[in-house]
């Protein structure tokens, strides 16, 4: 994985750079629950690659509970301790948090990546707050919610099914809400700018199942944000999102 490249800090801590290294070894091999304990308790003593790392991890859904927060917190943080990766793509996150990143924008820098069939970390971040704050500012929450759910609801495919089961929302809450969408509505543009990030995905070389996952992670984000959430399971990464349980 490109975007975990040399560390750009190193502690002065012996105990601290056994847990970075430790958690570069687990990458290596593909043990990405290791690598974040690790890397956490790397970051925890101060390790600004370890942070950067944990940005990575979390934000490109390599794990379990798949936490857009606490990966934005960690680019945040690695970006004030001068991490240059963290720091040159920071506008992105800050303009996501304000409402002001653009469905267009996060549609050209998922399809320019051309990343193939995996999750942009950066790309998911900054969509599920971006989104999220986009519902909030112009109340389409409830109305988006229903109407994602209700879409996914025809579905042929169990694990969308179980994505479903575990918001713990009621089916009554939104059985109908693709056709009460209302054409022009804030909400309606929310779903449009989400098809326009399903089409780049797929442009960029996602598959159709991991670009499922993206959207209903996205969707789930903004659930857990709502006052929808408080029966909601915690979001999954790649690594248990597609069991049917």
């Amino acid at each position: 994985m490109t975007e975990f490249q040399n560390p750009f800090y190193r502690s002065e801590s012996t105990a601290v750079e056994a847990e970075y290294s430790d958690g570069v070894t687990a990458l290596q091999i593909g043990n990405y629950n290791a690598a974040s304990m690790h890397f956490a308790n790397a970051a925890r003593g101060g390790h600004v690659s370890a942070l950067f790392n944990l940005s990575l991890l979390w934000g490109g859904g390599q794990v379990t509970p798949y936490d857009f927060d606490l990966a934005a917190d960690c680019w945040y943080k690695a970006a004030e301790a001068g991490h240059p990766s963290a720091k040159n793509l920071l506008w992105q996150l800050e303009a996501a948090d304000r409402g002001g990143f653009g469905t267009d924008n996060l549609a050209k820098f998922t399809q320019e990546a051309n990343a193939g069939n995996r999750l942009i970390p950066s790309i998911m971040i900054c969509a599920a707050r971006f989104f999220d704050v986009i519902c909030r500012k112009y109340g389409a929450t409830v109305d988006l919610i229903a109407y994602e759910l209700d879409a996914a609801s025809m579905s042929d495919l169990e694990f969308v099914h179980s994505f479903i089961n575990r918001t713990g929302i009621d089916e009554r809450f939104y059985e109908g809400g693709a056709s009460r969408l209302k054409s022009g509505s804030a909400a309606a543009q929310v779903a449009d700018g989400l098809n326009k990030l399903h089409t780049a995905m797929r442009h960029s070389g996602v598959s159709e199942e991991l670009t499922i996952m993206a959207r209903c992670s996205i969707v789930g984000y903004i659930i857990e944000k709502s006052p929808y959430g408080n029966q909601a399971q915690p979001l999954r990464g790649v690594d248990t999102f597609f069991d049917i349980k």
